[in-house]
């Protein structure tokens, strides 16, 4: 009886082996470009932060300097500018998650034309920055910007106006502003998505022990949609913290800002790009990775005491 039963064995054997054969042939092309593109490209930006190396120079022409990159920067004023900028600009998250989920809230309801609200607020999600950056500076403009002059209709004296993007004072508050503005589409369309997802009973249970409109937001609808805001939250913090374009953008040659209006991924692109620091860029982004997982890895700790599952 083991006799026969060999042959069945051999031929299960055969048979997952060529299962496995055929399933490391398909997936073979991803885990080429993941080993090449990926973890080759993460083994040589460690690598490169190590060196002393102009990128205009080649390979031939970079020198090894161990730990002197990431001593260097943080000896260095600008990377501390640079993170107070994206810690500030971290104040946005919170902020459009709050105003999102008041939002979603209420288009959640029976509101007339809900589709077409809920599209004008994704609008700016979508909307190339560019276009964005162009807009939001004629209205931050200090003089004629229509921001300033609601402000003087007000009262507000010409001298306390703020200088929005002409003003190292006001330049983060104003991309703060417009942060809130453009990510508050995707996020109240989340919520929303949410919001669908709580049994009408839960509501109904409120309402017959008495409770109104507030006692339904307060104790069923945040603590219910609390897995959707740790899912944004992450999101909004790495969005943040990698903030360059709309930064760049606003600040065309830096406006004689030096780093005052600099986030770090900003930072990073001026120091490879233009300055051809590419070592020192290197190590700058490895402290960006590093600041990302620890602040994720905060937050993934922190959701077993704030999501609730009921």
């Amino acid at each position: 009886m083991n006799e026969s039963g060999k042959p069945v064995k051999r031929r299960r054997r055969q048979s997952r082996l060529a299962e496995n054969f055929w399933g490391y042939l398909f997936i073979l092309p991803n885990l080429v470009g993941f080993l090449v593109f990926t973890l080759g490209g993460v083994a040589f930006s460690f690598g490169m932060s190590l060196t002393d190396w102009n990128l205009l120079r080649g390979f031939n022409n970079a020198k090894f300097t161990g730990f002197t990159n990431y001593l260097r920067l943080f000896s260095s004023t600008d990377l501390y500018i640079c993170l107070r900028n994206n810690l500030f600009l971290l104040l946005s998250v919170p902020l459009c998650m709050i105003i999102a989920l008041v939002i979603a809230a209420i288009l959640n309801q029976s509101v007339y034309g809900k589709p077409a609200v809920r599209a004008f607020y994704f609008l700016p999600y979508v909307t190339n920055v560019v276009a964005v950056s162009t807009v939001w500076r004629a209205l931050f403009h200090p003089t004629e910007g229509p921001i300033n002059m609601f402000f003087k209709w007000l009262g507000v004296p010409g001298e306390s106006l703020p200088g929005w993007l002409s003003s190292t004072k006001w330049f983060m508050p104003a991309v703060m502003v417009i942060i809130i503005w453009q990510n508050l589409g995707y996020y109240m369309l989340m919520y929303s998505a949410g919001l669908q997802s709580i049994s009408q009973d839960y509501y109904e249970a409120v309402s017959v022990d008495g409770g109104n409109a507030f006692h339904k937001f307060r104790f069923i609808t945040v603590p219910m949609l609390t897995p959707v805001s740790f899912v944004v939250a992450i999101l909004g913090v790495i969005s943040s913290l990698q903030m360059w374009l709309l930064v760049q953008v606003l600040t065309p040659g830096g406006r004689g800002f030096g780093t005052a209006a600099y986030t770090i991924s900003l930072y990073i692109y001026n120091s490879a790009f233009v300055n051809y620091r590419s070592g020192y860029a290197a190590a700058l982004s490895w402290v960006l990775c590093f600041l990302t997982l620890i602040i994720t890895l905060v937050q993934w700790i922190g959701q077993k005491k704030w999501v609730v599952n009921f």
